[in-house]
């Protein structure tokens, strides 16, 4: 018997137990390899159409903003008759639902907005009545948040909308797709996460700065 397509595929075997070590998903591999291929080939028509690495950032930036697009216009129609008025405000109620009581800071953290539009998606919610807040027990400076009841009924309503919404997002990814992807964002959130920490409050030349010295092997 022979066995040379299973020498072709040694090489590629080696690099992807090298970039995902922990991963053992056959069906996975297979779309990374698919991928790969995909890739090769169409490099040099790629090269000609772009012309350098910082055109497909540009595209990849762009279909990000398609994507937040679309899901902010599923989010409006899963939305639509509820008492919220934005995907934001929903989010906001979700993690207070699921986490439990958090600071004002805490939430617009988690959901990695500018403090003045993290205050005024709070404020809204508070006017509504969705959420309560009292003294933060650890720091008296803080004010901490509770969904209320009204909260809980207003998810009640919106909450199988809003997961289609999500899961419409995805499209026609298949699971190890899915996977692979997530996997990439995650990579990109921890990196932009670093970068929004060491610039708070700096300007883009300090941005700049810290992304040039920070280790990752493209800058």
């Amino acid at each position: 018997m022979k066995y040379e397509l299973l020498q072709t595929l040694l090489p590629y075997l080696e690099a992807y137990e090298k970039t995902y070590p922990k991963q053992q998903n056959t069906q996975h591999f297979a779309v990374w390899l698919a991928r790969q291929s995909g890739e090769n080939q169409d490099l040099t028509t790629r090269e000609t159409k772009e012309g350098s690495e910082k055109s497909e950032s540009a595209e990849i930036g762009t279909l990000l903003v398609y994507l937040n697009r679309y899901a902010r216009n599923y989010a409006k129609k899963a939305l639509g008759g509820s008492p919220l008025g934005s995907m934001d405000e929903f989010v906001y109620l979700a993690i207070l639902l699921e986490s439990g009581a958090q600071t004002k800071s805490e939430l617009i953290y988690r959901n990695r907005h500018e403090k003045p539009t993290g205050m005024e998606i709070i404020r809204r919610l508070l006017a509504a009545g969705f959420v309560e807040q009292s003294d933060d027990p650890v720091d008296r400076r803080s004010k901490q948040l509770k969904l209320t009841h009204g909260g809980q009924n207003v998810l009640k309503q919106v909450v199988e909308r809003m997961d289609f919404a999500t899961e419409l997002l995805t499209g026609n990814l298949n699971n190890a797709e899915k996977i692979l992807l997530l996997q990439i964002l995650e990579k990109m959130e921890g990196f932009h996460q670093f970068i929004q920490a060491k610039t708070k409050g700096g300007d883009f030349a300090e941005t700049v700065r810290v992304v040039r010295n920070h280790t990752t092997g493209h800058f």
